[in-house]
């Protein structure tokens, strides 16, 4: 899977980066959870401090767009998160 991040902005109020991507896949559209694993990687983040907002899938085409929230820690995370 391949990511673009088309928008990238830091929120330093509520310690958090938001993202908006475009993931590109061959095969079966991927699981939140891979979604969320390949996410953590490139941003180099623990995937617990990674929650997913929205995804649009589009299998002909072999892409999800989607937008991601990126904690800096476990405790900014349930302080912004319910």
């Amino acid at each position: 899977m391949d990511i673009d991040f088309s928008r990238y902005e830091r929120d330093e109020e509520r310690q958090r980066t938001e993202i908006d991507f475009t993931a590109r896949f061959t095969g079966p559209i991927p699981s939140r959870a891979g979604i969320i694993d390949a996410i953590a990687l490139v941003s180099g983040a623990d995937p617990s401090c990674v929650v997913l907002d929205r995804l649009s899938p589009r299998a002909k085409k072999g892409e999800v767009r989607g937008r991601a929230r990126v904690y800096d820690d476990a405790a900014a995370r349930s302080a912004a998160e319910r």
